[in-house]
């Protein structure tokens, strides 16, 4: 499955070349990245930004928000992947990885195929809400360990300290989903407060997730690479995309998976409020 595939592209080049980023491994968020005629780069990644490559990279390429412009002298060993963007090829460069695009073209082909009965169709848009699912989930982890690394830190440190603890608090949360919801629902300015509280119940389950994937990011960055410099951004970036992988296992083993992650994340956020109120 070409959407798949992508993702795991994605998600390795996350796993693998976040811990060890140094000047060879390009990252940038927002702006655009240039790898000049005589520059080596292992991998580069753009978030809303352009990747323009005219020398050589080592492993992957891949821009979320962005195209990627290949010149004549580009040489790409590994994939290149673009997610809401397109790629330019200029001719005498050279990939020798797949490239592969998600862009509106893939999502119409994907929603013709769907109206004709075709079951990969439906299959290529459930892949792509699922990649798009996880970019916010990613651009909420960018905000949270660049602006508010501390806040993450306090609600990955309450699931680490309370594991059970963390996962019974937000089974018992989620039980009293329905409920609370049909409270709001018998009074006028409870209908109006539906959506407002459905959205901050979201939120918290997305930043409880994000807590859980720093945890895991951090325990096997640690045992792996000796000497690491802890940082929370890779941590998390490695983590999350480690959730992700594992969700894919089939038999509904993946699954079962991420709704232990995001019970134990959302118990975490509870958990550190109530400690917060607490300590005021």
């Amino acid at each position: 499955m070409k959407i798949k595939s992508t993702a795991i592209a994605f998600l390795v080049l996350l796993v693998f070349s976040a811990p060890t980023a140094e000047a060879k491994n390009i990252y940038k968020a927002g702006s655009d990245i240039t790898v000049g005629e005589k520059a080596v780069a292992d991998n580069v990644m753009a978030l809303f930004g352009q990747i323009t490559v005219s020398g050589l990279v080592e492993q992957n390429v891949v821009a979320v928000g962005g195209s990627v412009v290949l010149t004549s002298k580009a040489v790409v060993r590994g994939k290149v992947v673009v997610v809401g963007g397109v790629v330019a090829q200029g001719k005498g460069s050279l990939v020798y990885g797949d490239i592969t695009e998600i862009n509106s073209a893939t999502l119409s082909e994907a929603f013709h195929a769907a109206m004709r009965g075709d079951l990969e169709g439906w299959s290529i848009i459930l892949n792509i809400i699922s990649v798009c699912f996880f970019a916010i989930i990613l651009m909420i982890a960018l905000i949270m360990t660049l602006i508010v690394p501390r806040s993450l830190a306090v609600i990955a440190n309450a699931i680490s300290t309370n594991l059970l603890k963390s996962f019974f608090t937000g089974f018992l949360v989620t039980l009293m989903i329905v409920p609370f919801f049909m409270l709001l629902a018998i009074s006028i300015i409870g209908i109006f407060l539906i959506p407002l509280a459905f959205a901050a119940l979201i939120l918290a389950a997305i930043i409880g997730f994000t807590a859980v994937g720093s945890l895991v990011g951090n325990f096997v960055i640690t045992k792996i690479f000796r000497g690491y410099r802890k940082s929370l951004l890779k941590e998390t970036l490695v983590g999350l995309g480690l959730l992700w992988i594992l969700g894919m296992i089939p038999f509904y083993a993946g699954m079962l998976m991420k709704v232990v992650a995001i019970t134990c994340g959302l118990g975490g956020v509870i958990l550190a409020l109530s400690r917060r109120k607490t300590a005021l």
